[in-house]
């Protein structure tokens, strides 16, 4: 088992004992939702997804994103796994910073995105 993949289900323990409501995530999105804060993900989109610098997680798996040239893109997996692995491809409408490039792997960046479906 992974570190990581460890060190998210430990915390998932932690945080339902505290009532934090992680014991309500999968072990993939538990990951997911641990990586958003080590990686520093959660600085720009909030801690809680509910966004700042960066858009919103909340709510954004199947919704409509519009784009700074003028096109609306669903936000479903293949979107969202494209917006983390090649941030400066689509510019969100209204956002003006570029989210920087990262060297996540491909199962890092799914349970990323496991977990920002969960945001509701």
């Amino acid at each position: 088992m992974r570190l990581v993949s460890l060190l998210a289900i430990v915390l998932a323990i932690l945080a339902a004992a505290c009532g934090g409501g992680a014991a309500d995530l999968s072990p993939l999105a538990a990951e997911g939702a641990t990586l958003v804060r080590t990686e520093g993900c959660a600085a720009c989109h909030g801690e809680r997804g509910q966004g700042g610098v960066g858009p919103a997680w909340v709510g954004l798996h199947g919704s409509e994103v519009e784009l700074a040239d003028g096109s609306v893109v669903v936000a479903d997996d293949e979107y969202l796994t494209r917006a983390i692995t090649d941030p400066g491809a689509e510019q969100v409408a209204g956002y003006q910073v570029v989210m920087p490039g990262n060297d996540l792997d491909g199962d890092q960046v799914a349970a990323i995105v496991a977990y920002l479906k969960t945001l509701r």
